[in-house]
């Protein structure tokens, strides 16, 4: 018999809550094509609030590369029926009460997918996504004000730059590391996170996160693995929450 209340508990663990200055982020199970989550921002006070999907529909077709622009009017049009609004390409509720929050943010995730989805079937694309750009924005998106470029002391005493370091309480340091499927990529990730690995500091946590978009052979990802701990992009979000709290 399935156990109802372990199905329950495996998917609140998916759902990602985090607090900025002025809203709350909840990433949710929705999925864009590029198989990462859509998140949402919760902004407002009291009794009242609204859901955005802070332009996530755009930002997915900016990282696959589209050639024709989306309009306000044309997302609109397919919205407006969820009685959603539009604005500079975010998709936004309604202000709604606060026990209708939960609904709120399923129909603005829901309609973010779908725009996405639409657009992939209607406009033109030439070229591929933007791995490192796609990584980045997620990262900015939960840390915006702790997350930094640094050079990180190895085991050898020679520095190594990594583009995205998370700065978290405690004096702790979270290094996000892209990878991409070109062996000089692997090879210069795998030299670099091994050295910082061996340093053995404390303070430091490490992780690959690969673009799986691509085609991977498993000996180049067992490389990988060998400098840290890797995770394909379209699992990265909630691995990296994970690591970050």
């Amino acid at each position: 018999m399935i156990d109802a209340k372990t199905i329950i508990e495996t998917l609140s663990r998916s759902v990602i809550a985090t607090q900025s200055d002025d809203a709350l982020r909840v990433t949710t199970h929705c999925l864009y094509p590029s198989n990462s989550s859509v998140s949402v921002l919760i902004r407002g006070g009291g009794r009242e609030l609204i859901v955005s999907d802070d332009g996530g529909a755009m930002n997915e077709l900016a990282g696959v590369g589209f050639r024709d622009r989306v309009t306000d009017r044309q997302i609109r049009a397919l919205v407006k029926q969820q009685g959603l609004k539009v604005e500079n390409g975010a998709i936004y509720s309604p202000s709604v009460a606060i026990d209708e929050a939960g609904a709120a943010i399923l129909l603005v995730a829901n309609a973010s997918k779908e725009i996405a989805d639409w657009a992939l079937g209607h406009l033109r694309f030439s070229i591929a996504r933007d791995f490192k750009r796609d990584l980045a924005l997620l990262l900015e998106r939960h840390f915006h004000d702790s997350l930094k470029s640094q050079q990180i002391l190895g085991k050898s005493n020679k520095s190594h730059t990594f583009s995205n370091v998370v700065f978290l309480p405690g004096d702790r340091r979270l290094l996000i590391d892209p990878a991409v499927n070109d062996a000089s990529s692997i090879n210069a990730r795998v030299v670099a996170n091994l050295d910082v690995k061996l340093a053995n500091d404390p303070t430091i946590q490490q992780l690959i996160v690969y673009d799986d978009q691509l085609s991977w052979a498993a000996s180049d990802l067992a490389l990988l693995q060998v400098g840290a701990p890797i995770v394909p992009f379209s699992l990265a979000e909630p691995a990296i929450m994970k690591r970050a709290a």
